[in-house]
Parts: C-alpha cells; structure tokens; sequence
C-alpha cells in the first residue's frame, strides 16, 4: 500500500500539478527536444538546494529562503514525470517500455540503499550533505541530456485548444478513461485506507520499539516494494500483457491488507511487513504497467499532454482525497480496541476493498484492449 506523508504538510504539494499539470503538458509537446525539459527543471532543482547550501556556510540561511526553495522544488519536481514519461518513447522501443520504466521505478529505491548510506558521514560537514546530492543531480542531468532522439513536434496553435485536444483524447478513449479512472480512486481511496490501516497497526506499535515500527512498516516497504515490483513487472509483462498484469496484479495483491489481523500468530512482525508491503508492490507493478501501455497508445505528438491530463486529475483526487481523513479516523476510533481481534477485521476489509475498487475501471475495458500497435521508432544512441 502507497505511503503518503501525514497531516496538511501534504497539502501544499497537490496543487501544483492541479494548477500547472494541463499548461505544461502542452508545452513538453511544443519543444522539438523533450528531454531538455527534464534537464532544465532537475538543474532548476540543484541549484535552488545548492542556493541553501551555500547560504547555510554563510550563515545566512533564513526560513523565507528555505520555505521558497522548497516550494519551488515541489513545483518543478511535480512536473518531471510529464516531461520524463513522454521523452522516454522516443528512444526506447514499446516492447521494452516496461523494462524502462521499472528501471526508473527502482532507482530511487536504490538511491535509498546504496548513496544516502554513504552520505550519512558526509553530512556531518556543514552543508556536504545538501551539496553532494546537487552534484549527482548535475552528473546524471549532463548524461541524460547527452542521449539524442529523433522527435518532431507538430505546428504551434491556440493554447486552449490544445489543451482540449489533449483532454478529450484521454477521456474519450475507452483505455485511457479506464487508466485515468484507476490513477484517480486510487488516489481518492488512498488516504482513507491508510487512515484506518494506521489506526488498525497501533497494537504493534506499542508492542515494538518506534525503530522497529518505522523499519518494519516504513523502510523496508519502501525498499523492497519497488524492487520486487519492478522486477515482477518486468518478469511478467510479456506473458500476460501490460494492461492484464496490472490488474491483475492490484486484485491478487491487494487482499493481503487482511494480514494485518494476523499479529497473535506466529511470526506475527512478518505479517505486518506482508500486509504493508505486499498490496504496495501491486500498486507498483500496476503503476509501471499502465504507465508503459499508456505510452504505448498515446501519439507521441500528444504524450505530454496526455501525461498532464493525467496529473491534474491524480492531483484534483488528492485534494478530495483529503476530505476523507475525518470520517475515516472517526470508523476507526468508534469501531472498538484496536489490539482486540474482533474488531481488527471490519476496518481491514474496507481498506482492502478500497485497495480493489481501482481496478474495476480496468476489468470493464479488459476485452477492448487489444494488441498495441504503434509506428515504430529509432532508438537514440
């Protein structure tokens, strides 16, 4: 199950994408070279943490610099995926998107494991420890920039039309409706679930320590979700096709919520770690497969747009989402103990079928899709 950071310092971050996500879609689809987008908002992003890097060895750093940093990152951060997600066809071919994407999937994870590791020491330098990130962000945006891609965008027009071009091309085919519908229950049912999944878990935490809770429920799903999601993803796809994997694999993994009830047997950590960490990796498999046949589908003269219709509904979601913390946290208060068996499973099942409701969308269309078709392309070197 997606994790998502607690309170209203969530809420600041969804309005980005609710603001900027159609306005920029139509511009990734206006440049001849999408990845130039990607580059200029991630070397955006370096220097504004290097700006408080810099400030903070002078001794100069204030709060209002800070908060502006960091919503400056939220903003340009929010919008790499568009940009990212509709460069990526033009140098890989479709049948290895989804190999693409879990890879993409996976590094953060692995960024996780191996370099904030190795930054732990540095960060006792004063500011190192903002700087060293900056500098990889440099490396990395240098080499991407580096891969070239034939890529044609079509003639300038009206921004409002191509806006609407943009969406009713998502909403009005069949598939894309059904992604779409999927991104944005999952997105809606994501905070009640978890609301009443926190709740549902507060026997183990006053049964283990706060390391042990936050490494069990926290870090290793984090981990290891992404990496065994990718993996399956990319172990399957061929087998079952991408729009079947996903989901499929959102109603096989989502049920496992309901071992979170399982804490008195033995081995009773392991269950926790499973219902968290298993419906997570459907969520994963699910979201790099239908990101890959999304791309598949999509002209590539309407991928940014696409993309961008996309966010703005997932980030319309969140903020609605929101509204269901209250009636949620009240279920789980009024429904009895939560170390008291009897009353565990209620609360489980409805956050297992709010894990289940997004793939009904899927399962509708699941005979109307057929065997993707798309013009080929060259791959860049």
């Amino acid at each position: 199950m997606n994790q998502r950071e607690p309170g209203s310092t969530a809420w600041p971050s969804r309005w980005p994408p609710v603001l900027l996500g159609l306005p920029f879609g139509v511009l990734v689809d206006r440049v001849r070279h999408r990845r130039s987008i990607v580059v200029v908002l991630v070397l955006a992003t370096a220097a504004g943490i290097a700006s408080v890097a810099l400030a903070n060895a002078l001794d100069s750093a204030g709060w209002s610099h800070i908060v502006a940093v960091m919503m400056m990152t939220t903003v340009l951060m929010a919008m790499v995926p568009i940009g990212q997600d509709a460069w990526l066809p033009s140098v890989v071919s479709h049948d290895l998107l989804v190999p693409a994407n879990a890879a993409l999937t996976v590094l953060p994870a692995a960024f996780l494991v191996t370099v904030v590791p190795a930054l732990t020491p540095v960060g006792a330098i004063e500011g190192a420890f903002l700087l060293a990130p900056c500098v990889l962000l440099v490396i990395a945006t240098v080499a991407f920039g580096r891969v070239d891609a034939e890529e044609t965008p079509p003639p300038r027009g009206d921004l409002w039309r191509e806006v609407t071009e943009g969406v009713r091309f998502t909403l009005g085919d069949p598939v894309l409706r059904a992604i779409a519908l999927y991104l944005v229950l999952s997105e809606l049912f994501l905070t009640f679930g978890d609301e009443i999944t926190g709740a549902m878990m507060s026997g183990a935490r006053r049964d283990m320590s706060t390391g042990d809770v936050y490494t069990l429920m926290v870090v290793l799903p984090a981990v290891v979700a992404p990496l065994v999601g990718a993996a399956l993803a990319v172990l399957l796809y061929r087998r079952l096709g991408t729009f079947r994997l996903a989901w499929t694999a959102v109603l096989v993994t989502q049920p496992c919520t309901l071992l979170l009830a399982l804490p008195d047997l033995p081995g009773g950590s392991l269950w926790y770690l499973l219902g968290t960490g298993v419906p997570w990796t459907g969520t994963i498999i699910a979201t790099i497969t239908l990101l890959s046949h999304r791309q598949t589908i999509t002209p590539d003269r309407l991928l940014g747009r696409v993309g961008g219709v996309l966010l703005t509904l997932v980030g319309l979601a969140a903020l609605t989402g929101r509204m269901l913390e209250a009636p949620a946290g009240w279920f789980a208060e009024t429904i009895g103990p939560a170390d008291a068996q009897p009353y565990l499973l209620p609360g489980l099942v409805l956050a297992t079928l709010a894990g289940l409701a997004p793939a009904v969308p899927l399962l509708r269309v699941r005979h109307a899709v057929a065997a993707p078709q798309r013009e080929p392309v060259t791959p860049g070197p």
